[in-house]
């Protein structure tokens, strides 16, 4: 940010002086020279004199000539650039000139202070920050220091307890009451009810001896032939009878078998006083609770955090202000190659978010203690500082643009009337006006697009029109191609005829057949209820499922609530229909397809499923971007698309028609329209 805020304000000057610099004649092609490069156009490709008017192009030319003479390269396409650049400020009005040289001083001064200064008050923050950031996490360092060596001495006070290794001494404790044991071990309770870190501590001698007390409710140990065999033990031994600390996060075969809390475990080898040989073994455990709270008394800023790091560099624990995304082991992989010294601060980039990282390492096992905080958290009191630079540019702004604008506002207030019109116009309100008082060129401009408004409304509206009732026509002509009372009684005279000669199973197709004309065709309405669809729906399966027999099953499911609303009809049956012919016809084993209707939010929701074989990947994207087949059969990408379309032009903008599959599963369609009662459609957006 530092970096580019200066470069920000070295590239605001350098480009007002190289601007001041090209209009005088003298200057105007000097900056555009340098020494050739290979990718440098031909000599002979430089501007020639008389090519263009003006004096700026006879300079050019003038100067690239002897420039050519010196054996100097010339970027004609940045000459060219800088004179398109002066054309369009010459062609600027008075106004405009006046305003473009008051704002550019103002904002460069105001940009100019505005940068230095927090530039300055930036640094001197995180300076400041480190030096705080630094102290805490010493502080916690310090406190971690002073309770392992409390913990060790603590240790070492037990290893020489004479009625502890009186009881380690006996080769055989059978000798020994539980009794004397207790009392042996006495010391343990005590310190445990004394010193508030200790949670857990457990005894274990080369005689069998066992023992273990506990004040957070975890119990249970392992005997000492599996505590032997577990690596902590072996390390433990190779101390000598110095400190191995581990973690504990869980149930340990082991150590802790029903452990309650996540736990940081001190294990040290106990040895005979005689002859320095292993004879027992000490675990004193600390809940890592503890060490959160030591650690989250120093965290002074949200969404920051403080990592304690072991020597074997895994994260022990993880402490932080609100939100963040810190308290992971990722994190600390990416902080090792920063944490080499004993204690440091910097500023690193982690994850997208610039982070400013302090920290300071244990001296007895190389913990490392790391406090992240990012500086848009601690660099919040300098936006003070951009606040106050912003407001003074915006009242100078203010304050030039009202001497600057006074003159000129007669012309311009009608145009930036006029302007704001357009867009308001461009984003669709087609009754917008402009009432301009005077009669003038800017008054008869506004008299012209006015009317020119009125007629594109009226086009619009008349476009819209016919194309209603060019979708209704289609629609109207598509159900006219079959005669509906012709298509009954035939049907009603093969139905008879069927029953007649006990064909139950024909008749029962043929009634199906008649109930899905009838409610397709629904005597030429757009609208069908919810229960008519489904009855839809039902003879359309009953028919296929005559054709496909156990291959086909379905479950059709609606609430009660939603059969009396009205919807477009055929806006469920084509995707049934598509489930069928891309399921059971293409699938080896059985084809569940399930239709669904509910009422949710005053919306109609309908869902229908198949485990088919589901859409290809390409097909599938088609569909999702409305690139729907042009193959003209009654159900395929044709179907879908009349589907969709009547969707846009019954419901606009307040609908969803959502299609998901996964090839060699199956296929969902999701349809949710506003509920209106009796074919009044609540479509509010």
């Amino acid at each position: 940010m530092v970096v580019f805020a200066g470069w920000s304000a070295g590239g605001v000057i350098s480009f007002a002086w190289r601007r001041y610099s090209v209009f005088k004649p003298g200057n105007f092609c000097r900056v555009f020279f340098r020494n050739r490069m290979e990718s440098d156009p031909p000599r002979n490709t430089v501007v020639k004199r008389g090519k263009e008017p003006g004096w700026p192009e006879k300079v050019c030319n003038n100067i690239v000539m002897k420039q050519e003479q010196r054996g100097w390269g010339v970027n004609m396409a940045l000459i060219k650039t800088r004179l398109k650049l002066k054309q369009w400020y010459m062609d600027l009005g008075i106004r405009n000139k006046i305003l473009l040289l008051n704002f550019s001083v103002i904002i460069l001064i105001a940009l100019i202070i505005g940068v230095f200064s927090y530039l300055i008050y930036a640094e001197n923050i995180i300076q400041k920050i480190s030096a705080v950031n630094l102290r805490d996490t010493r502080q916690v360092k310090n406190n971690l220091e002073t309770l392992q060596q409390e913990i060790y001495e603590l240790s070492t006070y037990l290893c020489l307890w004479d009625q502890i290794q009186a009881v380690l001494n006996q080769d055989d404790l059978s000798g020994i009451g539980l009794n004397e044991i207790n009392k042996a071990m006495s010391p343990l309770s005590g310190f445990l009810a004394f010193k508030e870190a200790i949670s857990f501590i457990s005894i274990y001698g080369e005689n069998g001896l066992m023992y273990y007390t506990s004040k957070d409710g975890s119990a249970g140990i392992g005997t000492l032939d599996s505590i032997k065999e577990d690596p902590i033990y072996r390390e433990a031994v190779a101390q000598k009878g110095g400190p191995l600390w581990v973690t504990l996060n869980g149930n340990h075969p082991a150590f802790i078998r029903n452990n309650r809390n996540p736990k940081i475990a001190m294990f040290r080898s106990l040895l005979n006083m005689d002859t320095l040989e292993p004879q027992g073994f000490l675990m004193i455990c600390i809940n890592l609770a503890f060490l959160e709270d030591l650690c989250r008394k120093n965290i002074d800023y949200p969404e920051s955090a403080i990592l304690l790091i072991n020597e074997n560099q895994e994260m022990i624990t993880a402490v932080s202000a609100g939100n963040t995304n810190l308290e992971r082991q990722e994190t600390v992989d990416m902080l090792l190659p920063f944490l080499g010294a004993p204690e440091g601060e910097r500023i690193l980039e982690l994850n997208g978010d610039q982070l400013l990282l302090t920290y300071s390492t244990l001296t007895p096992n190389n913990w490392k203690v790391v406090y992240l905080v990012p500086t848009r958290i601690v660099l919040q009191p300098v936006k003070t500082i951009l606040l106050v630079t912003t407001i003074v540019i915006m009242l100078c702004l203010a304050i030039g643009f009202v001497l600057s604008i006074w003159t000129s506002a007669l012309v311009t207030k009608p145009i930036n009337k006029l302007l704001s019109s357009m867009q308001r116009v461009k984003a669709g309100n087609f009754k917008e006006k402009v009432d301009f008082i005077y009669r003038d060129e800017i008054g008869r401009l506004g008299a012209q697009y006015n009317a020119m408004i009125d007629h594109i409304h009226r086009l619009i509206n008349r476009v819209f029109k016919l194309q209603l009732k060019q979708k209704e026509a289609e629609l109207r002509a598509l159900q006219a191609q079959i005669n509906p009372h012709f298509l009954y009684n035939t049907l009603d005279t093969i139905y008879w005829k069927a029953q007649k000669a006990g064909e139950e199973e024909i008749s029962e197709m043929i009634y199906a057949l008649a109930g899905l004309f009838r409610l397709t065709l629904n005597r030429g309405e757009d609208f069908i209820t919810v229960d008519n669809e489904k009855k839809l729906i039902e003879h359309y399966i009953l028919l296929q499922k005559k054709r496909f027999n156990d291959k086909l099953t379905y479950e059709i499911d609606f609430e009660a609530k939603i059969l009396n609303y009205r919807i477009p009809k055929l806006i469920l049956q084509p995707f049934v229909e598509n489930a069928v012919i891309h399921g059971a016809e293409n699938k080896e084993g059985a084809t569940l397809i399930g239709v669904r209707g509910y009422y949710r939010a005053e919306k109609l929701h309908f869902s229908i499923e198949d485990n088919g074989v589901g859409i290809e990947p390409a097909v599938l994207t088609a569909l999702r971007q409305g690139q729907f087949s042009n193959e003209k059969t009654e159900y395929g990408g044709f179907a879908i698309h009349n589907v969709k379309e009547r969707l846009d032009l019954y419901y606009p903008g307040c609908y969803q028609l959502t299609i998901n599959s996964q090839l060699g599963e199956g296929t969902q369609v999701q349809i949710v329209i506003p509920a209106g009662e009796k074919g009044v459609m609540a479509c509010t957006n």
